[in-house]
């Protein structure tokens, strides 16, 4: 029989050739006219239906309340296979074509496919996965761990031991860092720490090698992926980690013998950064972003993983310009806030600006707006396009002293209204990457006072999470606009502030919404269930939104935020609108939690 459905997609694509060409041999085309009743509740299924053709609606027994409706390949009602008896009735709504796989042969097919058994018994945050690793290429790099194949045996010195006998073990050994035990504390010392301390040092052949050893060690385990080991370096500045299993040092990890085996771009992308002499070297660096954004993302790096990265390099990005621009006393004399996304470290492709300086003190400002001006424009050339909010430091509104941005806090909070309340969310997920960090702290415990988290106070700040309507019909379907749907009001948005609005009520010290959940988890604000689910959503929602970005390309691709439903698979379309009713029963608990209905 010709197929007129593709299997070659999720969830039918977890099996094999030989599986596939059974599932094809045993589907029968059955058909039913418009009205027709196809399972009733309580009724045994007699399989599985994949829709080839016409709409089939979900609803209560009585056919008055509508749980959902059905398209072109999607399928229905695996839960009543698995559960032995429908919980609705299923209805065609006009003349519908279905493929039918009796229950017997549906349940063959689950115990010889692992991966299919898995996928339809488990949750929206492993089916995205399993969809994921399916959809992408994922590289020898992404899958290969820490193990002995790629770390060093370790060698140790003892801390009395000169840096002339240091170097001939270094040379002996093949080796350019080596440990040194000083009793419980370890450390380690590399060529390059050698050169400086003898060369452009006052060290001689003589000197103890524990007067340049570095004793701040960063450690991976054992059996941890390289990509992580490989972030680990990125984030740190550095081109080795030690290796620990069950606590103990087994060798050493460098970043020339990960490059010789595996190639990636990223810590390449970072040495260019910090070794750019100049703001065209910077621009150079940053547009190699986006296809780095582009390659990890097909190799299968993970939504998070992939995030901590381009945050790490954006913000590294962001502080070599102001290094280039800013003189050694002002650098001390501010701190460089970046907000919103960016703050949250949930930004991957570049979208506008947003981010605003803290004065040490006032008088510094005349000499300090120019350099602004300097640093806007390099961020515009390294892609950033300006807030049409104007939440940016070259304005007045975000330029302020310790004691002028706690003043504004306790204005915004005291006013109540809608601007106030959004900038207050803006600021809130605020995060130093230049100057002097130690000025935002006093701004930052100002607004965990108590006396300025009053519950109304909480209430109006949470209000915005509810200003745009899920996108789901009252049948609990997607609802486009014409084809499109905005990601961001529709899902992001209500997300992201409704987990700041629990925060915020709580004074969470942490910016990224998905660690805040965890907070609001450990108070027993959110149960487990509920916390995961919502992270599984938002990491949906992040990685869809990716991917058609990078599809759409374009000039700053990032600043889209509209999906292209007719795009999406049936699977994508299933677990959008899974994740889209995970929103609207947050929105629910905000409703409840805050009592929104009075406000």
């Amino acid at each position: 029989m010709t197929l007129q459905i593709n299997l070659h997609q999720p969830p039918f694509s977890f099996l094999s050739e030989d599986q596939l060409a059974w599932l094809t041999q045993r589907l029968d085309l059955v058909f039913f006219p418009a009205g027709a009743v196809i399972l009733r509740k309580g009724q045994s299924a007699p399989g599985v239906y994949i829709i080839y053709k016409g709409v089939v609606e979900e609803t209560d027994e009585t056919g008055e309340h509508v749980f959902t409706q059905y398209g072109k390949e999607d399928i229905f009602d695996v839960r009543a296979v698995l559960e032995s008896g429908c919980k609705h009735q299923y209805r065609a709504l006009e003349e519908t074509l279905c493929y039918l796989l009796k229950a017997k042969d549906f349940i063959e097919l689950l115990n010889e496919s692992r991966d299919l058994s898995i996928f339809f018994n488990t949750d929206l945050g492993t089916q995205q996965s399993m969809v994921e690793q399916q959809d992408q290429s994922v590289s020898e790099f992404i899958l290969s761990r820490v193990d002995d194949d790629v770390i060093r045996p370790a060698v140790y010195v003892s801390p009395q031991t000169n840096l002339s006998r240091v170097a001939s073990l270094m040379f002996e050994k093949k080796h350019d860092a080596l440990l040194v035990r000083d009793g419980e504390r370890v450390g380690i010392v590399t060529g390059t720490d050698l050169l400086k301390s003898t060369l452009l040092g006052d060290k001689t052949k003589q000197t103890r090698v524990e007067d340049i050893a570095q004793f701040n060690l960063i450690h991976v385990n054992y059996g941890d992926f390289l990509f992580n080991a490989l972030l680990k370096m990125t984030q740190h500045k550095i081109e080795r980690v030690v290796v620990k299993r069950d606590g103990e040092i087994v060798g050493l990890l460098e970043l020339m013998d990960m490059l010789s085996t595996f190639s990636t771009h990223s810590h390449i992308i970072a040495m260019r950064i910090e070794q750019a002499k100049s703001l065209k070297d910077l621009v150079s660096a940053s547009r190699r972003l986006e296809n780095l954004v582009a390659t990890m993302n097909n190799q299968g790096v993970k939504m998070i993983a992939l995030q901590e990265l381009i945050t790490t390099l954006n913000r590294r990005l962001i502080h070599r310009a102001f290094e280039l621009i800013f003189p050694e006393r002002l650098r001390r004399a501010v701190c460089i806030l970046v907000l919103g996304s960016e703050g949250r470290g949930e930004q991957i492709l570049k979208t506008d600006q947003d981010n605003a300086i803290i004065l040490e003190n006032e008088h510094d400002r005349e000499a300090v707006l120019p350099l602004l001006q300097q640093l806007h424009q390099a961020l515009l050339d390294f892609g950033y396009p300006p807030c049409p909010g104007g939440v940016m430091f070259i304005n007045d509104s975000w330029i302020d002293t310790i004691d002028g941005w706690k003043a504004r806090v306790r204005r915004w909070l005291d006013s109540g209204k809608p601007e106030a309340m959004m900038n207050m969310a803006i600021f809130m997920d605020a995060e130093p990457v230049c100057g002097s960090p130690h000025l935002f702290h006093p701004i930052k415990a100002s607004w965990q006072l108590e006396s300025l988290r009053a519950s109304i106070v909480s209430a109006r700040f949470a209000k915005p999470a509810l200003q745009f309507e899920t996108p789901l019909t009252i049948l609990g379907n997607i609802r486009e606009d014409h084809g499109k749907l905005d990601i961001k009001k529709g899902g992001i948005f209500p997300l992201v502030h409704g987990v700041r609005a629990l925060a915020f009520e709580q004074a969470i010290d942490d910016c990224n919404t998905l660690e805040r959940i965890d907070r609001l988890q450990e108070k027993g604000l959110v149960d487990a269930e509920t916390a995961q689910g919502l992270k599984d959503a938002l990491i949906f929602f992040w990685r869809i939104r990716l991917r058609q970005q990078l599809e759409r390309g374009g000039d700053n691709p990032g600043l889209s935020q509209q999906l292209d439903v007719k795009l999406l698979r049936s699977v994508d379309r299933n677990m959008l609108r899974h994740a889209l009713h995970r929103v609207k029963k947050f929105k629910q608990t905000l409703v409840s939690h805050f009592r929104l209905e009075n406000f």
